[in-house]
């Protein structure tokens, strides 16, 4: 492979790699606002179970008929049921959100190895044309100096 060719790989792989990143990063913003709406919905169950809990032992105190105290008790249990399901999709999410940053730290040291790769090969490129431009200016003051000397004589 010659060095153009690889320069051109390494380019490839580094835009690959850069689009990676930019997709976890949008995966990753995604799966934050999933997680705070979850969050959220959470919060509001919490509430209402509070909320309902509170105002079942006010009935409780103040006299409350079976039927009542039934569909107190029904809704408290579905209100809990729904905190627990939403404590399972918050921890599905918090496990979908660590495999995203695991997978965007991946495709960030990918992206910084094709850059480094990149950077070297440039940095060899730059030294050889330096190199060059030292030996073609040497040879130009060696020419200069023998035409100095030939005119001289």
């Amino acid at each position: 492979m010659n060095k153009n060719s690889s320069k051109i790989a390494f380019t490839t792989l580094k835009k690959l790699a850069q689009k990676s990143v930019d997709d976890y990063l949008i995966k990753l913003k995604k799966a934050n606002e999933n997680q705070q709406n979850a969050q959220s919905q959470l919060n509001v169950l919490t509430n209402y179970y509070a909320e309902y809990q509170q105002k079942l032992n006010s009935a409780l105190s103040e006299g409350i008929k079976g039927s009542e105290l039934n569909n107190f008790t029904l809704f408290i249990a579905s209100i809990e049921q729904g905190i627990e399901q939403q404590k399972k999709l918050l921890l599905s999410l918090d496990i979908k959100q660590k495999q995203i940053i695991k997978n965007l730290n991946q495709s960030q040291k990918s992206l910084n190895t094709y850059s480094t790769l990149l950077n070297k090969q440039h940095n060899q490129y730059l030294r050889q044309q330096n190199r060059l431009q030292q030996k073609l200016t040497d040879e130009f003051a060696q020419l200069q100096l023998a035409r100095r000397i030939l005119n001289e004589y």
